[in-house]
């Protein structure tokens, strides 16, 4: 069985749902609406932003999570006796911000006012599926809310269940009896102030105790310690034993060790090395007596053991002296800033200061004066066959803030030819706009040659490095000769230019472009949703058009009974083509195909018209036919004969066979879906070149139904350059 009543979540709710979740905060659902739906049942479209017809909107009553089903909330509002004179078709349930986050439908019901005598309480229930109910806060204001019976049923039961506690315990809190009694060893009663102040008067006019002391009698703490000194507590019997034991023999000597106290055995020798005896004073004296001057120190030499005075000096030769940790540590010092020879120089710190300062780098700085033009850089010596040449400028034309080109890089690179033919080939590889811009060369003697280069304006101080192979020479001009053209006699060199952020290649450099020039890049996009002329934008070399015809109109019905027409077909969609094309005129007639008439009681729809863009024809879709009395076929889809790419509109569905309903939907074009049919008249289709539905009349009431309108075709132009 087919569902007919139930709620969802509209596009808005869904996405505010969604993005509850994923921030981790709450969705706030305040009022829920009712509506009539101007008399018809309505069907939950998540398109809404608000009901078909409102009748009354008020805050909550209830809002909880469904204790059957945690993926359900569950939302009322009780509508009180002294409200009504409306149907309820429609319930929407909105947030704090008045967004309507779901719409449900209903099985439709009167509520009364009580002037029309009768009253009811009236309450509207909406449940909904969502996929994370912590996501909506559950909390209603109890000052606006009305209970219904459930509800205080409810809170009757759980105030009922919280007064079922258990006695009070000494491990558990609980419901406990008072007890007045001073004599009591109960441990379920609680004391009454009067116990306790019988006890507390007892207590406060007795003798108040004093601790002992060796002058006075007194309250004393038991200890069984055997090395304490106190003289404040009572040994305990295990203490005396413990010492009576001792005493008696009980204890067990060792002999000392250097870990241990004990026993030990004395000893006079002088030579011993143990460590179980103990010196004797004549062992001592004679110790002392040899110390005491009777050992005539020598110095130490590096040949003998002896006395030996410390220096720190980090300068001196002497082989009689012992160096001290100050001497020690400025040596260590010393060597840990020197550079290991077996590091071959991986240890220096600047290495390419290092080089420069020893002369391995060839770097100059120089300046380029007179202006855009050409300049004798260099003259090189390069020997057929073996030799290279590398020189680069670092720096640019200018000096100006926010000019990242001027911080550029020009790399020229020199290689001698084979000798058959003799000559250069040469590439000059550009990083950035300014700079070396171009070079060429000229042989001034067998294998030498001057390097020519053009170069920008304002190019001064700016840092020329060189390199080359060993059997070749680089004599770099810092003071260079310039003319403002290229001299006369230049063989030229290649450029490359390195593209980048900075320099862009354009379509001819990337093989992008046509004979015609065409890249492809878009110009303007042009939409026709009625007719109209086209003039292309200036510069358009293509153009792809998409251009659907019209739907067809659903079919209308009347009966009286199911033995005649009482469900409309639906209208078949336009066709869709899809073409590139060369505008070779100055402007174009642009027609949109109209959406076909929905029939009028019993009657087919009409067709769509086609829509005409130069040689393109994209025919409309026919309407809802009527085959018999009581069979009622739906339009074909316009099936397109030329352009490109050709789609041919979906078809209407079947309104009615023989006795039985069947669909009556309008056909899906390019664009999307048709009109449904509907009770009371079809539904005209909403997107462009869709067919509108039949029209059905469930209740045989002999009415004229009419079938909805065709929507109209559309065109669309995408111009590129």
């Amino acid at each position: 069985m087919t569902v007919k009543y139930y709620a969802i979540l509209t596009n808005q709710g869904a996405a505010r749902l969604a993005n509850a979740t994923m921030l981790g905060s709450k969705l706030n659902l305040t009022q829920m609406a009712v509506g009539d739906a101007n008399g018809v049942l309505p069907t939950p479209d998540p398109a809404q932003t608000k009901l078909i017809n409102q009748k009354r909107i008020a805050p909550l009553n209830l809002l909880s999570v469904d204790p059957n089903n945690q993926s359900q909330i569950i939302a009322e509002q009780i509508i009180p006796e002294n409200e009504g004179g409306f149907w309820i078709r429609e319930i929407g349930l909105y947030d704090d911000e008045g967004v309507l986050i779901a719409v449900a439908n209903c099985p439709e019901t009167y509520k009364p006012q009580l002037q029309e005598g009768s009253g009811r309480t009236q309450t509207i229930r909406m449940i909904l599926v969502v996929s994370n109910t912590e996501a909506i806060t559950l909390k209603i204001d109890p000052s606006v809310v009305l209970a219904t019976r459930k509800y205080v049923d409810d809170k009757i039961s759980e105030h009922e269940h919280s007064r079922r506690h258990p006695d009070a315990s000494l491990t558990a809190k609980g419901f406990t009896q008072l007890s007045s009694a001073t004599n009591s060893t109960s441990e379920t009663l609680a004391a009454t102030p009067r116990a306790v102040k019988v006890a507390y008067d007892l207590a406060n006019g007795k003798y108040t105790a004093q601790d002992a002391t060796t002058a006075r009698k007194g309250l004393v703490q038991l200890s069984s310690a055997t090395n304490s000194d106190s003289e404040t507590l009572a040994a305990t019997p295990k203490a005396v034993k413990t010492a009576y034991d001792l005493a008696n023999g009980k204890y067990t000597a060792q002999d000392a060790t250097t870990a241990r106290k004990g026993l030990v055995q004395l000893s006079s020798a002088t030579n011993s090395d143990s460590e179980t005896l103990a010196a004797t004073p004549k062992a001592v004296k004679t110790a002392y007596d040899l110390a005491n001057g009777k050992y005539t120190a020598q110095d130490a030499t590096t040949a003998r053991k002896g006395l030996v005075q410390l220096s720190s000096a980090t300068n001196s030769t002497s082989e009689t002296l012992a160096a001290t940790p100050k001497a020690v540590k400025s040596a260590y010092d010393n060597a840990e800033k020197r550079l290991q020879k077996d590091q071959n120089g991986a240890d220096i710190p600047d290495k390419r200061l290092f080089l420069r300062n020893i002369g391995a780098t060839n770097s100059t700085t120089m300046s380029f004066s007179g202006g855009t033009g050409w300049f004798r850089l260099a003259t090189v010596t390069m020997p057929q066959a073996s030799s290279v040449v590398y020189i680069s400028l670092i720096g640019g034309s200018g000096y100006n803030v926010n000019s990242p080109m001027q911080a550029g890089i020009s790399e020229l690179v020199l290689r001698a030819g084979n000798g058959n033919p003799k000559g250069l080939t040469g590439a000059l590889w550009r990083r950035t706009s300014v700079g070396f811009t171009n070079f060429a060369w000229v042989n001034t003697s067998g294998d030498t040659y001057d390097v020519y280069v053009e170069i920008g304006n304002y190019t001064t101080r700016v840092n020329i490095q060189w390199d080359y192979t060993s059997n070749a020479s680089v004599t770099i001009h810092t003071s260079p000769s310039y003319t403002a053209n290229k001299p006369t006699g230049l063989t030229d060199g290649t450029v490359y230019v390195i593209y980048s952020s900075h320099i862009k290649p354009t379509a001819a450099d990337l093989g992008l472009s046509d004979a015609s020039g065409y890249v492809g890049r878009l110009v303007n996009t042009r939409v026709f949703t009625s007719s109209g002329t086209y003039t292309p934008t200036p510069g358009t070399k293509r153009i792809r058009v998409t251009i659907t015809g019209g739907g067809g109109g659903g079919g209308g019905c009347k009966a009286i009974s199911n033995n005649e027409t009482f469900f409309g077909a639906g209208g078949g969609a336009g066709g869709t083509i899809i073409s590139i094309m060369t505008p070779i005129q100055n402007s174009y007639p642009v027609t949109i195909g109209a959406g076909g008439a929905g029939g009028v009681s019993a009657t087919n729809g009409t067709s769509g018209g086609n829509s005409v863009f130069a040689s393109l024809i994209a025919p409309g879709g026919a309407g809802g036919g009527k085959v018999g009395i009581t069979n009622t076929n739906g339009g074909n889809g316009g099936v397109p004969s030329t352009g490109d790419i050709r789609i041919t509109g979906g078809n209407g569905g079947d309104g009615q066979s023989g006795n039985i309903s069947v669909s009556g939907e309008g056909g899906t074009s390019y664009w999307g879906g048709g009109g449904r049919a509907g009770a009371g008249g079809g539904v005209s289709g909403k997107a462009y070149g869709s067919g509108g539905g039949g029209a059905y009349d469930a209740g045989y009431s002999g009415t004229s139904m009419t079938g909805g309108k065709g929507a109209a075709g559309i065109c669309i132009i995408e111009e590129f350059a």
